[in-house]
């Protein structure tokens, strides 16, 4: 179908686009989700056939195989596929072209003007000269002018070539099909790299290989090119829309390690490249794959990890501060003051979204809900943050809240604390002056919860409060929110990577602060209002040299506060008004702030 469809005056990248995207985007919904045995069984009929084609000539056709988009790394593995695709290809070099067709032209037209001369005495040409005024050669010149306008084929992608390329994309999808109809209850596993066959890595090395003798045309081009077409690939196969740091210096080091091995007369061309491709780049192709296979599923979390921080982080601050060397502590200082307002209000989506990153198509309210209790329903999630609420103090409106051992015990102590009176008392309208009042004499221990404080409306009178109740799924929402604020190695790490991210490097190291000392201000603290609930999270890093030396000081400590804000509503009834969650747009989303500790700056003595 794209080969009788595409427009061969069109650059084989724009056919891509156009004409091959809608088709793969079928192609994969209706592998990911449709009947495929249904699909099978029409594929040899014509009537089967006649429905895919029907289905790739209209790009607003209404897809009713699986939901109404693809999950984000399906999608990041389609246009990993589509990309891949477009670079099969050399782009063509426009101005080269036109240059030889200027060259052409002249040519011709010396020849136009000079032929008919040669054949004629020098009277006769000067006669000619003075009736035609040099017309015909003019006349020429535009009819060839005129033609060379013409449209020209370009050159486009073999049909074996996108043949191989689409038998390697749908093998995978129907890979990951089949381990999703073996167990419907788990999620569907995107990577599937693991299972592919020694064969099977041996066809994607092949296919890179003959793509890159195609694009290479010179010696500077060999490094470049090795290294977008390994990259691309491997997008593919770990479905993933970025590369890690770690993934782009293996592969630095391949195409290094790959020139260094060939001769320098083998990357001119003097001697055959075929004999040197075979030789040496084909083995370190297949060792790579191998790597991939073996630390598919680290690498699929760090990569996942730098969109995160692509995602949450302004590009030209991340720049700056992972190229920056600071000369002393006060550099680090003077340049956090500067960037304090960038430092002070990175957004977080919310985790349930996946790693940090929106979800498509989970934008209503029942997808939010869905999509919290599922991320929440974790067994591995959930056991890791009860752990870890062990280790935090955690406050609601100043009220210390036990230790849980368990999700039920959680939500129990904290329904007693929400539903008792004292926190009614607190939502009066002397309950809240006394609050407000308390606040602002608050010494926080955390300098990145200073002037950061959320100015909420403390509405309501003393009667509002004494017949108040707090919904019971507003405890279940707490609860929740508690699990992915305590869980350290879930979502709650996002602080200490962003930390590692900006301020970490190759010769320091960033770790969480220890203390033994006792502290009166919570690690997590709830803030409970008529209308909203503020949790705060709150940690410290230290940043050491390496090596790391026990009992040694840290060369900086910085403070971060995750706040949420969780929107309440009032529904009364008769005399009493209820408390509940009031989804919004901004429903689990965060705001991080990172600042450096108080340091005293001690004057030298001279």
């Amino acid at each position: 179908w794209y080969v009788n469809t595409i427009d061969p005056y069109a650059p084989h990248a724009q056919n891509v686009e156009l004409r091959l995207r809608h088709p793969v985007h079928v192609v994969t919904r209706r592998i990911l989700y449709g009947n495929v045995h249904a699909t099978h069984q029409q594929g040899a009929s014509i009537h089967g056939n006649d429905d895919l084609e029907a289905l790739f000539n209209d790009d607003d056709a209404e897809l009713k195989d699986g939901p109404e988009t693809l999950t984000r790394r399906s999608a990041a593995r389609m246009e990993a596929f589509l990309a891949s695709c477009a670079v099969a290809l050399r782009q063509e070099e426009h101005i080269d072209e036109e240059h030889m067709n200027s060259l052409h032209m002249s040519n011709i037209v010396e020849n136009v003007t000079a032929s008919p001369d040669r054949s004629k005495s020098g009277k006769d040409k000067k006669k000619k000269l003075q009736q035609g005024n040099d017309s015909p050669p003019t006349m020429v010149v535009r009819n060839i002018s005129s033609s060379s306008s013409a449209p020209k084929f370009s050159r486009q992608i073999d049909r074996g070539d996108l043949q191989l390329r689409l038998e390697l994309y749908c093998r995978t999808l129907r890979r990951i099909r089949s381990l999703s109809d073996a167990d419907p209850s788990k999620p569907m596993e995107e990577c599937v790299l693991q299972y592919v066959s020694k064969k099977g890595i041996r066809s994607r090395v092949r296919l890179i290989i003959q793509t890159y003798l195609r694009s290479v045309d010179c010696v500077r081009d060999v490094h470049k090119t090795l290294m977008t077409l390994v990259l691309r690939a491997t997008l593919e196969v770990l479905a993933v829309e970025v590369w890690c740091q770690e993934l782009r210096s293996t592969v630095d080091r391949l195409a290094s390690e790959y020139e260094h091995k060939v001769s320098f007369a083998s990357l001119a061309f003097l001697s055959s490249p075929d004999n040197s491709v075979e030789a040496h780049l084909e083995p370190l192709l297949i060792k790579y794959f191998e790597y991939l296979q073996m630390d598919w599923e680290s690498l699929v979390s760090k990569c996942e990890l730098e969109r995160m921080l692509r995602t949450v982080l302004d590009s030209e601050l991340r720049y700056f501060f992972k190229n920056a060397m600071f000369h002393s502590v006060g550099h680090i200082l003077d340049e956090c003051r500067r960037e304090r307002e960038s430092l002070d209000n990175i957004a977080l989506p919310p985790p349930w979204m996946g790693v940090f990153g929106m979800a498509r198509g989970g934008d209503t309210k029942v997808d939010t809900d869905a999509a919290i209790k599922q991320y929440c329903s974790d067994p591995t999630l959930v056991k890791q943050a009860l752990r870890d609420l062990k280790r935090e103090v955690i406050t609601v409106n100043g009220q210390l809240l036990p230790p849980a051992n368990s999700h039920m015990e959680l939500a129990e102590h904290l329904g007693e604390i929400l539903n008792s009176k004292k926190l009614m008392n607190s939502l009066g309208g002397r309950g809240s002056a006394l609050i407000r009042k308390r606040r602002s004499k608050r010494r926080s221990q955390y300098t990145s919860d200073v002037g950061l404080e959320l100015e909420s409306d403390f509405s309501g009178t003393e009667s509002d409060a004494t017949s108040s109740k707090i919904d019971v799924g507003l405890v279940d929402v707490l609860v929740k929110r508690l699990l992915i604020a305590a869980s350290r190695t879930g979502t709650a790490g996002d602080a200490y990577f962003i930390v590692r991210d900006l301020f970490g490097g190759e010769e320091v190291e960033v770790v969480p602060h220890h203390s033994s000392n006792k502290t009166n201000q919570g690690t997590i603290e709830i803030f409970i209002t008529m209308n909203s609930v503020i949790i705060k999270s709150h940690a410290k890093f230290d940043i050491f040299p390496k090596p790391i030396i026990s009992d040694s000081d840290p060369l900086i400590q910085f403070h971060t506060t995750t706040t949420e804000t969780v929107t309440l509503q009032h529904s009364r009834e008769a005399s009493l008004t209820t408390l509940k969650e009031k989804k919004t747009n901004m429903t689990g989303w965060r705001t991080l702030a990172i600042r450096p500790a108080y340091y005293e700056r001690i004057p030298q003595l001279h």
